[in-house]
């Protein structure tokens, strides 16, 4: 969680806003398992090329001769890097930042790309927000589909001030 007003270049952070609409966000928490379906397929389909990479080698009756060696060999070091590859591939994203600009009274899901620029998910003003809960220093907020936005929880005493009286000030807290 970042409580700033100044989380990324200004350029890259209206170019991105600026291109997503209401029409094309989706949430940052889909639950229909499709892509946990996915994973497991490309985990499944890479672990069966390492075990066929490796039962080249030991299949029985196999001659000796130097071109079935040379198929064989090229045969296993592909299979090794696509299964290698789908394997790798198949990780858990990074679960999504929350960053909460209370200057511009902005809430953002963003997440951080490896050797990109942050891809900002969501992006909901104070105003838009459909309702928040405060419960102690934990604060959940609701978007104005009423879809569940975030959750966070603040140390710092100064950032949950400014975060409640900005909400408050909007009428999105008791």
């Amino acid at each position: 969680m970042t409580a700033t007003a100044d989380f990324m270049p200004q350029g890259v952070q209206a170019q991105t806003i600026s291109a997503m609409t209401t029409d094309t966000v989706e949430p940052a928490r889909i639950a229909d398992g499709g892509r946990m379906i996915v994973r497991g397929a490309q985990r499944l389909i890479g672990v069966s090329l390492l075990i066929a990479a490796l039962g080249v080698w030991i299949a029985p009756g196999a001659t000796w001769d130097a071109d079935i060696m040379l198929f064989k060999l090229i045969l296993s070091v592909v299979g090794v890097i696509a299964g290698m590859g789908l394997i790798s591939a198949s990780g858990t994203p990074r679960a999504p930042e929350v960053h909460i600009d209370t200057i511009r009274r902005e809430v953002r899901l963003v997440r951080r790309l490896r050797g990109s620029e942050p891809l900002v998910l969501q992006s909901c003003a104070f105003a838009d927000l459909a309702h928040a809960e405060q419960d102690g220093s934990n604060v959940s907020l609701w978007d104005k589909g009423g879809i569940f936005l975030a959750e966070v929880s603040l140390t710092d005493r100064t950032a949950l001030s400014s975060l409640v009286a900005g909400l408050q000030d909007e009428g999105k807290l008791a």
